[in-house]
């Protein structure tokens, strides 16, 4: 009888939710109605899926591991359909309708064997909750709260290089506050279900910072990937298709197509909202299989701040890619210490949504799921699985730099690569310590963890494994493999391969976003040290219990100064954020050129505006019209621009362009005949370009309070 009732309440919900999901796409578009669809159905769905994925859990660990498979289903079905054919509403919506019956379908496949066991790591005896616990949580959220609305009050539109310019030090005062009392909450392991909920938001407004802050948007990537999804979602597709970032454009079309959530809000809030409210949930879940001790576990949630967490404060494919990532090796935890019956081929959807999204992350993650798979001490030490696992990982040490040969090859006729300067310097320079003192205590006690917070890190993952080694008999082993071939990827592209193609300060790109990657890996081990000290600290002095409560808030709040660019005694940013004059240039241009075509000189910031503004309106051959990206060709004559203006250099740009074009049998732009030469005020020796770009230019205005100069270039006339 139970079975029947629950089979119509799951029927009914699945039919009125269809019933909402199809009038709102069709005649209500309503943005709050969708996100509140959305919401659900993530909580029932997932929870459904998670029945399957997680049999042996409970509750919300089931919930965020089946939200989490099912948005990366959502992510392989929608590349999968984008590289067939096109991802347009009608994919969106059968994606959206298909989930139900499926979910429901594997919900009821789930069923606990003789081996596994079920734990709800959540739930707690009935019990009543002490006054002083409500009044500790009132003052986390009035905290919170607080941060929130100076973040809010510091707002701006202007080009400025750091979030914290606007920012008053107030900010981290409250957020402080917030996190000493958080931590001692979750030092003392009770209460879960809220001191969860709590951690949450905290890590919410930790993420948030650069949308509160920057309205206009953050960053530059996002402004190309935002482009590029509105591109798809009025024609389907773009062309040429990527060959990557698909993943992060199926979850944001889904979201635009299905529930009418603006593409906008959907790249602005995607990864930063997903990370707090996944990241918690699987740091808990993997505690307390590590632990097997749910106060423990609660109390090692203080250290997910010590996780390098600045990769999830804006969307990019590669930030989307990295907190799947995460959230893999986090849901192989109970796998690897063998809590429950072996999941391992489950997780290879999570792996290959990460690789339609970003192959920096997907390749490794793809490389993981097998080593789970061919781990010898999984297979009984057969002789083929420890071949295959030692295989994989010899190979797997050099995949990323091979997928950067194969495409020089491929693109070149050159492999781009050199061994003679192969080396292991780079990537131990993240391990080496940095001491230093600019006379201000604050700054100096944020910057003594900054500087070594790599170092830090790896070194409680060592003293993780050794704990591992003599508690687990080296169950976790894979993950310390697997960190190590990322150490020797990265080696690698910073010193071996070539990428003089980019920009110099650029260049050591690709090896940086491998480090964070890497220590993804550790996490583990990290939690293990981290819980491990907490309980052998819990029934030491108050003075130590303290200690480390402070240390961990302290730690919290100066990670959340460190997440985001800075200018200050130690670093100078040299980076600005997209401002209203940008925009305002952008579309002064357009107005001033009537129709006629015309190419732009001009920065980082001022073309991610215009893509922004006007999308990818114009290529001259495979040049868009705007200097973008940094190390093309078109930049190298903005670059000339500033250091000597005049016609000469606006001839060469007109001539490259137009050259491109006629090449091109595809490109039917007309002949530009305009250049535009844009400065802003921030930009270096920017009185020195004004003043001679305003002798030999056609014509100039100022916007903004001379914020920016355009300057109208017109060689041939």
């Amino acid at each position: 009888m139970t079975g029947f009732l629950s089979r119509v309440h799951s029927i009914s919900f699945t039919v009125v939710f269809l019933a909402l999901l199809l009038a709102n796409a069709a005649l209500w578009q309503n943005p709050i109605l969708g996100a509140a669809l959305l919401a659900a159905f993530l909580a029932t769905f997932g929870n459904w899926v998670g029945r399957w994925a997680a049999p042996a859990e409970h509750g919300p660990t089931q919930t965020w591991v089946g939200a989490w498979m099912l948005l990366s289903a959502i992510m392989a079905a929608g590349a999968a359909a984008y590289y067939v054919a096109e991802f347009t509403q009608t994919a969106a919506l059968a994606v959206a309708i298909a989930a139900g019956p499926v979910a429901w379908t594997l919900s009821e496949k789930s069923h606990l064997g003789w081996f596994q066991r079920p734990h709800d790591e959540v739930a707690e005896p009935r019990h009543r909750v002490p006054a002083a616990f409500w009044i500790a949580a009132t003052l986390v959220v009035a905290g919170l709260a607080a941060t929130v609305w100076i973040l809010l009050s510091g707002a701006t539109t202007d080009a400025v290089r750091t979030v914290w310019e606007r920012v008053p030090a107030a900010a981290f005062v409250s957020f402080g506050l917030s996190a000493l009392v958080l931590a001692a909450m979750l030092f003392h392991g009770k209460e879960r279900a809220v001191t969860i909920a709590l951690t949450t938001a905290a890590l919410g407004v930790f993420l948030l910072a650069a949308v509160l802050v920057f309205p206009l948007g953050f960053g530059f990537d996002p402004f190309i990937h935002q482009a590029t999804e509105e591109h798809i979602a009025q024609f389907g597709t773009i062309s040429p298709k990527p060959l990557y970032y698909v993943g992060q454009y199926a979850l944001v079309l889904f979201g635009f197509h299905a529930f009418s959530i603006p593409i906008a809000t959907l790249n602005a809030l995607l990864v930063p909202l997903l990370a707090a409210l996944l990241l918690p949930l699987a740091w808990f879940s993997a505690a307390t299989h590590l632990l097997k001790d749910k106060n423990a576990g609660a109390a090692t949630l203080a250290g997910l701040f010590l996780l390098p967490l600045s990769t999830f404060i804006l969307t990019t494919p590669q930030g989307l890619a990295d907190l799947w990532v995460l959230l893999l090796v986090l849901a192989a935890v109970p796998t690897l210490v063998r809590d429950e019956a072996p999941r391992v081929w489950p997780l290879a959807l999570p792996a290959l949504a990460v690789l339609v999204t970003h192959p920096i992350a997907g390749i490794p993650a793809t490389l993981f799921v097998i080593l789970l798979a061919t781990e010898p001490r999984r297979n009984d030490g057969h002789w083929l699985a420890r071949a295959l696992f030692w295989t994989t990982a010899v190979t797997g040490s050099v995949a990323i730099p091979l997928s950067f040969v194969v495409n020089a090859i491929r693109s070149t006729g050159t492999p781009g690569l050199d061994l003679s300067n192969l080396s292991t310097r780079s990537a131990l320079s993240n391990l080496s310590l940095f001491l230093s003192n600019r006379f201000d205590p604050v700054l100096d006690f944020v910057y003594l963890y900054g500087l070594n917070a790599t170092a830090v890190f790896v070194a409680l993952a060592a003293a993780g494994y050794w704990l591992s080694r003599r508690q687990m008999h080296g169950a976790l082993r894979v993950l310390v493999v697997m960190s190590a071939m990322l150490a020797v990827n990265g080696a690698i592209l910073a010193t071996a391969v070539d990428f003089s193609f980019l920009i110099d300060y650029e260049r050591q790109n690709f090896a940086a976003r491998l480090v964070p990657l890497a220590l993804f890996f550790l996490a583990p081990l990290v939690i293990l040290a981290v819980g491990t000290w907490i309980n052998r600290v819990r029934p030491g002095p108050v003075s130590l219990r303290v200690a480390t409560v402070a240390l961990l808030a302290a730690l919290a709040t100066a990670s959340f100064y460190l997440a985001y660019p800075r200018n200050d005694a130690y670093e100078a940013g040299h980076g600005f954020n997209v401002s209203q004059a940008d925009v305002d240039a952008v579309h002064a241009i357009e107005k001033n050129a009537a129709g006629t075509p015309y190419i732009v000189l001009a920065n980082q910031t001022v073309s991610a505006a215009a893509v922004r503004e006007l999308g990818f309106v114009r290529y001259y051959g495979d040049l868009f019209f705007y200097p973008i990206p940094t190390g093309g060709d078109l930049y190298a004559d903005f670059l000339a621009m500033n250091k000597k203006p005049g016609s000469e250099t606006a001839k060469a740009a007109l001539d490259l362009m137009n050259a491109r074009c006629s090449k091109d049998p595809e490109c039917t732009e007309p002949l530009a005949r305009t250049v535009y030469f844009v400065v802003n005020q921030y930009w270096w020796e920017a009185p020195r370009i004004v003043e001679t770009a305003k002798q030999n230019a056609a014509s100039w205005w100022a916007l903004d309070n001379a914020a920016v100069h355009v300057f109208k270039y017109q060689p041939y006339d």
